[in-house]
């Protein structure tokens, strides 16, 4: 009996491991049943220890319209990480590290270092972007903010599609992607959702780990080379 279920359990397995290799985005949906929950906690139970705060927080309008490419970011990231999966899994692994990569560290920051923002005022205007823009307040407090996850995973997106060799006559999917890309990070300013020093920190995380990831997968190249110098 217990031997049967040891072999049915190997078989579910094998078949797991398989699905895993055929479809590799599935380890993007596995690594969101992490993020997800523990971003959650820290939202929850963990205080703002330190504001967040520049003089240039201070002049930029606030723009409830911008809220449009705030939310846009909930299918730019899923989307592209997808779409790499199908057009090149060497850029696919490669954003998947700087994206999830910099997602980790960010949550280890928040824990370390919990900041939190004394920017949002009420908003008097009742139009529907500024409606949403409430509700997106009513259940993303101004905590855990530094660096900025929407920024920090949206420059990792557009680094792995600018820098890669595989996607170089991309531009159809390149542009459109930018200028998304720039809005996002921008919103994020223009809603009161993060300090100017959230974005410059969200970049600069994202910029070490793209040049990190591209050391590593030179040195595996190298490595595969050394073993099989016919290869590639």
């Amino acid at each position: 009996m217990i031997q049967k279920g040891l072999q049915r359990l190997r078989w579910v397995f094998s078949k797991v491991k398989l699905a895993f290799e055929m479809f590799p985005v599935f380890y993007a949906g596995l690594y969101f049943l992490f993020y997800l929950p523990a971003f959650s906690l820290l939202e929850t139970y963990r205080q703002p220890l330190y504001i967040v705060h520049c003089w240039l927080d201070d002049v930029i309008p606030f723009n409830e319209y911008f809220v449009i490419p705030y939310f846009l970011w909930f299918l730019f990231v899923p989307g592209f990480i997808v779409y790499l999966s199908l057009r090149s899994l060497e850029d696919y692994w490669k954003a998947y590290k700087i994206v999830f990569g910099g997602m980790t560290i960010c949550l280890c920051l928040y824990l370390l270092f919990p900041t939190g923002l004394q920017l949002r005022q009420p908003i008097e205007r009742t139009n529907l972007c500024a409606q949403m823009v409430n509700a997106l307040r009513s259940v993303d407090t101004p905590s855990n903010v530094c660096p900025s996850i929407h920024v920090s995973s949206t420059v990792g997106i557009l680094l792995t599609l600018f820098r890669s060799k595989k996607l170089h006559d991309t531009w159809k999917i390149k542009i459109p992607a930018a200028v998304l890309g720039v809005l996002i990070c921008v919103s994020t300013v223009m809603l009161d959702q993060h300090s100017i020093i959230d974005v410059i920190l969200g970049i600069v995380l994202s910029t070490v780990l793209c040049g990190l990831a591209e050391q590593n997968q030179e040195e595996g190249a190298a490595a595969r080379s050394a073993v099989n110098p016919t290869a590639g």
